[in-house]
């Protein structure tokens, strides 16, 4: 009984518990939204553990290097309005990674691997305001529009190795406030680059490679007569003494917090606002969604085996002279008179062999030859002479009464020499 109240007793406690923290992360307030750092943890996934009532989330300093399709909505961080992702691996971004963040306003994909991104990578997140791209790779741009957004307005791209600013690079950003483009491989700007962003306030052009001619000072001169903030580069500037000092603490353990003591997570109810229905997948997102490049390898190659044995078994049935899978070389005359010689000893031995086997064959006659002469006596009267007298035949002429002829040895008695 007591073991009994026990249990109810922890089962309760942990429902009145809730939601914990993972250990991974530390959970707090920041300006009343509710905010999880995951910092520095050899993380690889988004998902660690974290409530899905999570506003602020930061997974900077890990090991993440890439953001599947539908990520953030499979997981449920659908409340995100800052998410941190810098100092990580990330290479590649599928198109529809930030979808059902309608929340988000601000995102950080600094010091990361990107090379590309697509122009509407961040279509799915309407309200975004602030986008850091700085620290990457993005050595070659193209003549389009990097970002199609209309409520982006911080777009930082600092540190990017970009070699040239084509003009149609911020052709989809009429709401931009303020651009870094410090810190490049940028030796000159014109001006028609520029001239979409209407609504520019601040822009930061800090860079060791311009070149300091009439073009550029002319450019800067058209900078300040928009009443945009910028410091003149074209100016003798002194060195930067100041540097990072970066202090080694022990790492301190962790544990759990209850996430009703940190966090709001109440939510209000809107009785007179509907819940719209899931927007159903198109069939072209449920096929990026379900379909893997594993499965498509796998595919692939059992469609070329097939491929393969078909093409085989009808060259086979073409080419060959028997007509049938199985097919002999032609033999030349040596093979030929090789193959001659076999079956006439194999003939030869067959036939000895049935001799042997069935001695009581039929044998020749007794006698090898008949009466050549008519038995008389000599010596034999003449026709037509009667002085003559017929000389007598001789005796091995004649069968003697006693007498006859050996006949040949039987057939069994044959020896072939093969």
């Amino acid at each position: 009984m007591e073991f009994l109240y026990l249990f109810m007793l922890v089962l309760c406690g942990m429902c009145v518990r809730g939601e914990v923290c993972p250990k991974q992360c530390d959970c707090d307030m920041d300006n009343g939204l509710n905010r999880a750092m995951c910092v520095d943890q050899n993380i690889i996934n988004i998902d660690v553990g974290v409530s899905k009532a999570v506003q602020v989330y930061s997974l900077s300093h890990n090991a993440i290097s890439e953001l599947d399709n539908f990520c953030f909505k499979e997981s449920g961080y659908t409340s995100l309005e800052v998410l941190d992702l810098s100092f990580n691996t990330i290479f590649w971004i599928g198109l529809h990674a930030f979808s059902d963040l309608d929340k988000l306003k601000h995102l950080d994909l600094s010091s990361n691997r990107l090379r590309f991104i697509p122009s509407d990578l961040f279509w799915d997140t309407p309200q975004l305001e602030t986008l850091d791209l700085s620290s990457n790779v993005f050595e070659s741009i193209k003549n389009e529009p990097l970002i199609m957004h209309a409520s982006l307005k911080i777009l930082n791209l600092n540190n990017c190795r970009i070699k040239a600013l084509p003009n149609r690079l911020f052709n989809r950003l009429p709401n931009l406030r303020k651009l870094d483009l410090s810190e490049n491989y940028v030796v000159t700007l014109n001006t028609e680059v520029l001239l979409p962003l209407r609504k520019l306030e601040r822009i930061e052009l800090r860079n060791d490679y311009w070149q300091c001619n009439t073009a550029f000072t002319a450019l800067e001169d058209w900078i300040t007569s928009r009443g945009i903030t910028y410091q003149k580069q074209c100016t003798k500037r002194g060195p930067n003494m100041s540097e990072k000092m970066i202090a080694v603490a022990p790492p301190i353990e962790k544990v759990q917090v209850d996430l009703n003591e940190v966090w709001n997570i109440t939510t209000e109810k809107n009785e007179t606002a509907t819940e719209m229905p899931p927007r159903p997948l198109t069939p072209f997102e449920k096929f990026d969604k379900e379909f893997s490049s594993l499965q498509a390898f796998i595919i692939g190659m059992e469609i070329g085996l097939a491929f393969g044995i078909v093409g085989t078994y009808i060259w086979l049935n073409k080419f060959c002279t028997c007509g049938a899978l199985r097919c002999d070389r032609p033999q030349n005359r040596r093979q030929r008179r090789r193959r001659m010689q076999r079956l006439e000893g194999d003939m030869r031995t067959n036939l000895l062999w049935s001799t042997i086997v069935n001695p009581d064959l039929e044998t020749p006659p007794l006698y090898r030859r008949e009466l050549s002469l008519p038995d008389r006596s000599p010596p034999f009267p003449t026709y037509g002479l009667p002085i003559v007298t017929e000389a007598p035949l001789q005796v091995d002429a004649i069968r003697l009464p006693d007498r006859s002829e050996t006949p040949p040895p039987p057939y069994n008695d044959c020896r072939i020499n093969i």
